[in-house]
């Protein structure tokens, strides 16, 4: 803990321990008034409170430890050759339909591919 955190919560708990000994009294018109004499306002002074001594916690609490980052890695899919074409597309060797559009080939789901050495290339 810093230290001025330190001294703020010492000067916190002594003025709570003194109570009211600190405390101005009011009149009847709502206005603060000073504190009566000792003398006049009877009983005894309160005892010395000591302050509080608060034990050093540094190197007691452990650091904080992050999991590491969890990295998703999908792999590339196998090239798919082309087992056959026509006016329409071409069929890969998987059983896959690319429709010709053009000088390019779309896949079902919508990716644009093109032959490259006799194998269908989804990039």
């Amino acid at each position: 803990m810093p230290h001025w955190k330190t001294r703020t919560l010492m000067v916190v708990l002594v003025l709570m321990l003194a109570g009211g000994a600190c405390q101005a009294q009011e009149t009847t018109d709502g206005m603060p008034q000073a504190a009566a004499p000792q003398a006049l306002r009877g009983g005894s002074p309160s005892p010395y409170v000591p302050p509080v001594s608060v034990p050093s916690v540094a190197g007691q609490i452990p650091p904080l430890r992050l999991p590491g980052p969890t990295i998703a890695v999908t792999p590339t899919p196998a090239p798919t050759f082309s087992s056959g074409c026509d006016s329409a597309g071409c069929w890969g060797s998987d059983g896959t339909r690319y429709n010709a559009v053009g000088p390019t080939l779309v896949r079902p789901d919508g990716r644009n591919c093109q032959i490259v050495a006799g194998a269908v290339s989804c990039p």
